[in-house]
């Protein structure tokens, strides 16, 4: 398989990020308000296996 190939079908399973373009962070907290995920998460979200994206999307969704 050719290298455009597999960058074709790994672009086709990525996972949406949350992102919202609204960055919102309060003072002393590390977690934006917008898309409820911390700098790191967001800082690192390209560079993250589809199982750590889908990981970072469940911890969102059970702060309700």
């Amino acid at each position: 398989m050719g290298e455009s190939k597999r960058l074709r079908m790994r672009n086709s399973l990525e996972v949406n990020s949350p992102c919202v373009k609204q960055c919102d962070f309060n003072r002393g907290l590390e977690i934006c308000n917008s898309c409820k995920r911390t700098i790191q998460e967001i800082r690192d979200w390209s560079k993250m296996s589809e199982s750590q994206q889908q990981a970072v999307l469940k911890r969102i969704r059970d702060l309700g």
